[in-house]
């Protein structure tokens, strides 16, 4: 998944996790791919799913998450998006400029008062 919000000039990119699928499906998917398909450096002619969908025709090929990882392809989606929308308020919050406010006025503090107010707060 990918959010890009070019004004804010924030690009996220999320993977799912890999899935370990048992080695024959992958041996299958291999197997149906000629020597000279143009792509077999980065992958089969015959698509993993095609390969689960005829070597186990009661799963359902639209939820083929659940059999094999224990978890629904939606919940994995809604994972990773969660995961997007925390990273992206995490980078909003980080643009914003960091200042102390006080009585409505704005003040920078030393790095001797910030430890100052560590001290204090680690006795209290």
């Amino acid at each position: 998944m990918l959010v890009s919000d070019v004004p804010k000039q924030i690009e996220l990119h999320v993977f799912s996790q890999p899935i370990n699928l048992p080695t024959p499906l992958a041996t299958k998917s291999k197997d149906a791919t000629p020597p000279q398909y143009a792509l077999r450096s980065s992958g089969y002619a015959k698509s993993i799913i095609e390969v689960i969908s005829e070597t186990f025709p009661d799963v359902n090929i639209k939820d083929w998450y659940t059999p094999f990882v224990g978890i629904s392809n939606s919940q994995v989606l809604t994972l990773i998006s969660n995961l997007l929308a925390a990273l992206y308020r995490q980078r909003l919050v980080n643009m914003e400029p960091e200042h102390d406010t006080v009585q409505g006025a704005e003040s920078e503090k030393s790095p001797s008062e910030v430890e100052e107010q560590g001290d204090e707060m680690e006795r209290s």
